[in-house]
């Protein structure tokens, strides 16, 4: 079985249930939790989240260049932490054995810097930590790669992913503009799953800057080894997870770099 569904969560054989990239993932935001445990009764966990979470007044006139990228791994509480862990690896993990580790980490940070990015017009002056941008820009990558997935809420209730994300992303917007529960950011939600939805549009091939891009990025994966070009070696789990992809989306759900695979797959495979 090359599949398994948790809750509406899944994974990939090719990852285990644990994908390199969320695993260190999981384990940077714990150890960082941890630590600020630790020194916490002695007033350094305050002086942590004052230094390393978001505040964009004080990027700007402190010049802390780092918290765009630091808040990421502060959380406000334990379940503030099991929450969006939880989060990351349900929904994370198949889209990490589909993407490969460093496509999905990538991924992963320019959500978090979506997320703090509309951060700075909109919460100039408020302190922001935690992976809730990021995580949702991860939520909703699943929802457009498995629209028609099913996930239980509460893990009773079921509803197509794309319904989840859409409703999600709409409630994250009212909350946003009317300013409803006030000590939640909002914007950094909100700029997470656009900074999400722009690159998988114009990243990732859906738009004819996208699509150039691909085309770049294809031209980087070609070696020249005895006068021929190859394209790089592929793993038998690579290539299932393409037929899954096709079985479940359609050929059209490729992206470049996919098609050029199993273009090359087949070819390889054709007798001569």
């Amino acid at each position: 079985m090359r599949r398994m569904t948790a809750g509406g969560g899944a994974w990939g054989t090719a990852g285990g249930m644990l994908p390199e990239g969320i695993k260190w993932l999981l384990i940077a935001n714990v150890a960082v939790y941890s630590i600020t445990l630790v020194v916490g009764p002695w007033g350094w966990g305050q002086w942590i989240g004052h230094v390393f979470g978001l505040q964009p007044a004080t990027v700007i006139e402190r010049g802390w260049v780092w918290q765009p990228l630091t808040y990421m791994f502060l959380h406000a509480g334990f379940f503030h932490l099991l929450f969006n862990m939880f989060v990351l690896w349900m929904f994370g993990a198949e889209i990490e054995a589909l993407w490969g580790r460093n496509e999905f980490l990538k991924y992963y940070v320019v959500c978090g810097l979506g997320a703090a990015a509309l951060s700075f017009p909109l919460a100039w002056n408020h302190l922001t930590v935690g992976a809730s941008g990021a995580v949702l820009g991860v939520l909703l990558a699943f929802g457009i790669l498995f629209p028609d997935r099913y996930v239980y809420i509460w893990f009773l209730i079921p509803i197509r992913a794309k319904w989840l994300v859409a409703g999600i992303a709409g409630l994250q917007l009212l909350y946003l503009v009317t300013g409803t529960s006030a000590g939640i950011a909002y914007a950094a939600h909100v700029g997470g799953m656009l900074a999400g939805w722009a690159y998988l549009v114009w990243l990732r091939g859906g738009s004819p800057l996208g699509q150039m891009s691909a085309r770049w990025r294809r031209r980087r994966l070609h070696l020249v080894q005895g006068g021929k070009r190859r394209t790089r070696e592929w793993t038998e789990a690579e290539i299932d997870r393409i037929l899954d992809k096709i079985s479940l989306h359609g050929l059209e759900s490729l992206t470049a770099e996919e098609a050029e695979i199993l273009d090359e797959a087949s070819r390889r495979n054709r007798p001569d």
